[in-house]
């Protein structure tokens, strides 16, 4: 995980990019409920493309605060 200042993470959300970092934030919520809730239910395959789509999100979302931390 990486760590971001709490005002690079409020430039970040108050920028043009703040919708897109609510939907990052929706979507992994979702996934993670699902994978806590229904996870062993779940094809192995399943479980591996839910966590496969938790990274591309967490790295989308660090990619973002990234460049908002460079500005502090």
């Amino acid at each position: 995980m990486s760590n971001f200042s709490k005002r690079a993470i409020w430039m970040a959300v108050n920028s043009e990019h703040g919708d897109r970092l609510v939907q990052i934030s929706r979507e992994h919520a979702s996934l993670a409920k699902r994978l806590i809730e229904e996870g062993k239910q779940l094809s192995e395959a399943v479980v591996s493309e839910m966590k496969a789509r938790i990274d591309q999100l967490r790295t989308e979302r660090d990619h973002i605060l990234a460049q908002f931390e460079r500005r502090c």
